[in-house]
């Protein structure tokens, strides 16, 4: 936006001093015009110079906006690593106590296929109780297990994506650079 409003300013100078030169041609016959020549050389050479650093100044502040771009992604990074971190270690937990509870429910088991062999199995035992209760717990934590294993994925995608869209910010960076 701003070399285009650069590249205006100097064609309008461009038509200004051609204009000037028709000018100056016309009110002195062309003998003006052949000492204004050299003026005009030098002119338009400082405009060229002009564009030149303009551009250059554009470039620099492409690169400074790109870098401030990388800088303010990668900021956002740590955020997001956080929060997979506290996901991770959230899933390891509710993972060690499914698997807690699934050896308690072993254990409940073993005590009721002995109470079945010695014949002291009861339909309302404490044991039975247990272990249906065990189950139903298991099946739910399972279920929020599955649930939590999504929500890292999701985070990691995310991640993921951060961190190529930093990787193409400063693939770009190093082409501008060269």
């Amino acid at each position: 936006m701003c070399g285009m409003r650069v590249r205006i300013v100097l064609a309008a100078l461009g038509l200004l001093m051609a204009s000037t030169f028709t000018w100056a041609q016309q009110q002195d016959g062309g003998a003006a015009a052949g000492a204004a020549a050299p003026d005009l050389a030098g002119i338009q050479r400082s405009l060229d110079r002009l564009v030149e650093l303009f551009e250059a100044q554009l470039e620099q502040q492409r690169v400074d906006l790109l870098l401030k771009r990388i800088a303010l992604k990668e900021r956002r990074l740590e955020p997001a690593e956080r929060r997979l971190r506290d996901a991770q270690g959230n899933l390891e937990g509710r993972d060690a106590e499914v698997k807690r509870m699934k050896a308690m429910l072993a254990e409940r088991q073993d005590v009721l296929d002995d109470e079945i062999r010695d014949g002291n199995d009861q339909p309302g035992s404490e044991t039975r109780r247990m272990i249906v209760s065990l189950e139903r717990v298991i099946r739910t934590e399972e279920a929020q297990l599955g649930d939590e294993r999504m929500r890292v994925r999701v985070l990691e995608d995310d991640l993921a994506e951060q961190r190529e869209e930093i990787e193409i910010l400063d693939d770009l960076l190093l082409e501008m650079l060269d």
